[in-house]
């Protein structure tokens, strides 16, 4: 590897905590553990209202309304991913031509309509995996910056190796009680939290694909 190549590489890698792509990214990431629990809780209080509903007439309007919200959430959601990753998922509209019923019969036999209804519903999975890796990431990386500011000889960071009472970790967990060991703390926080937004980015990748491959399918 050229010298030129390990200088773009360092700062791509360096790069990543400037970079405005990486903060949509975040924010992305940040919002989908409550709006994934939202469509989980929207969709199967809906469908399971209809079903126990389906004997009386007040549960064809319930799951037909459930299935008209999954595409116009769809819809945001396909708004929200091109906003923040940068996605082109095109625009749909909902199609009422042809009156209520055809428009009726198009929402229940329409395979977009079933498509969306498993994208939202795999939103909450995609939300909670999100979420942990945020909180597991995050807070491991900021703990480690702040170690110059707080520690002392009650600071551990959240650093768990087995039972080691070994140099810095006792009964386990990494022991902070010095302005040097603070410092090597941080330095270790700051490459920590360098790897921890690449990997946050690559996650908030992988949703964009899936996005743009559920969402962006034609209807070929």
């Amino acid at each position: 590897m050229t010298t030129t190549s390990l200088r773009d590489a360092a700062t791509s890698f360096v790069g990543v905590a400037v970079r405005p792509q990486t903060y949509r990214n975040l924010l992305y990431l940040l919002l989908s553990f409550p709006l994934g629990t939202a469509y989980f809780v929207a969709l199967t209080v809906g469908f399971s209202l209809g079903v126990g509903l389906a004997i009386t007439w007040f549960g064809i309007p319930v799951l037909l309304a459930t299935l008209a919200g999954a595409t116009v959430l769809a819809t945001v959601e396909a708004r929200l991913a091109n906003r923040l990753l940068g996605t082109s998922v095109p625009s749909r509209s909902p199609d009422t031509s042809g009156g209520i019923t055809t428009a009726v019969k198009r929402l229940v036999t329409d395979a977009r309509t079933w498509v969306d209804v498993g994208y939202l519903l795999g939103r909450f999975v995609f939300g909670v995996a999100a979420f942990v890796a945020l909180v597991a990431l995050l807070s491991l990386s900021l703990s480690l910056l702040a170690a110059p500011l707080t520690y002392s000889t009650a600071f551990y960071v959240d650093v768990q190796v087995g039972t080691l009472s070994v140099g810095p970790f006792e009964n386990g967990r990494m022991a902070v009680d010095t302005f040097r060991e603070a410092l090597g703390a941080a330095a270790v926080g700051a490459v920590t939290t360098l790897v921890s937004l690449h990997l946050l980015n690559g996650l908030a990748r992988l949703a964009a694909e899936v996005t743009e491959a559920v969402l962006g399918a034609t209807d070929d």
